[in-house]
């Protein structure tokens, strides 16, 4: 299979429409200036830097995310108190949950108290942008982040092998059913594991998902575009949003 990067940043692409950061816990923020190699962003400037001023709207009210892979995940959840699951190293007394993997391409992914920032002012800053490029102070591989998603918590586990399990101890026998794999407070720790795992367990102020604009997609000018005809590319670029394409992923570095 695809290595866990390549993987993780076409099933949230496919899923979600947006970009998803790489690793998921890696910070981001809005009109962050970006660079794009094999669909892992890495930092140039900002627009602040830049002198762009920007606007910017957020969500008025909090959402919560599940994109976790459908019919190859399941969590079973575990009070203090209630009898062990099944297979399961949680004791009598542990709260906690076990998760079961059957395919090994499957993520499970929930964010909590997430919220959208975008900037406002794309027509301003595309103009101020095209004159930059046009004076060749702005190189058209920069990309700009527009939107941009938040979680106040998120836990994210990435599976790459078949039938692996997980199970996470609270640090508080808590007695209520009602956890929440999000929830920091718990103090959730591994206690058993079989197979190979990417984790990050309710991991705080965390920024997943974004999208960018700029002028040339990250798939442009690589050798392996060679037989495109370059004078027709060119014709037809413009400064749009800049949607993952699962070919990013198998490109050579520049």
């Amino acid at each position: 299979m695809a290595n866990i990067h390549q993987f993780y940043l076409e099933h949230m692409a496919s899923k979600t429409g947006y970009r998803a950061t790489w690793e998921p816990n890696r910070p981001l923020t809005i009109g962050a200036i970006v660079k794009l190699e094999q669909g892992v962003f890495s930092i140039q400037s900002s627009l602040e830097k830049e002198g762009i001023p920007m606007e910017v709207m957020d969500d008025t009210s909090e959402g919560v995310l599940d994109y976790s892979s459908s019919g190859s995940v399941q969590v079973g959840v575990k009070a203090a108190g209630q009898a062990p699951l099944a297979g399961s190293a949680l004791t009598d007394a542990d709260a906690g949950f076990s998760i079961d993997f059957s395919s090994d391409k499957s993520i499970l992914f929930q964010a909590d108290k997430t919220k959208t920032i975008q900037i406002t002012n794309l027509g301003a800053i595309e103009r101020e942008v095209i004159q930059r490029v046009n004076a060749g102070s702005w190189p058209k591989d920069w990309l700009i982040v527009t939107q941009l998603m938040q979680a106040t918590t998120a836990t994210i586990i990435i599976s790459f092998s078949s039938n692996s399990k997980i199970d996470l101890k609270a640090s508080a026998n808590v007695g209520t059913p009602q956890l929440k794999l999000t929830d920091a407070s718990l103090g959730l720790s591994v206690v058993s594991e079989k197979g190979s795992h990417f984790k990050s367990i309710a991991a705080n102020g965390i920024t997943p998902l974004y999208r960018v604009v700029g002028y040339r997609h990250p798939l442009f000018g690589h050798e392996q575009l060679s037989n495109r005809d370059d004078a027709d590319e060119l014709k037809k670029e413009q400064f749009r949003i800049q949607p993952f394409d699962p070919a990013e992923l198998n490109e050579e570095a520049k």
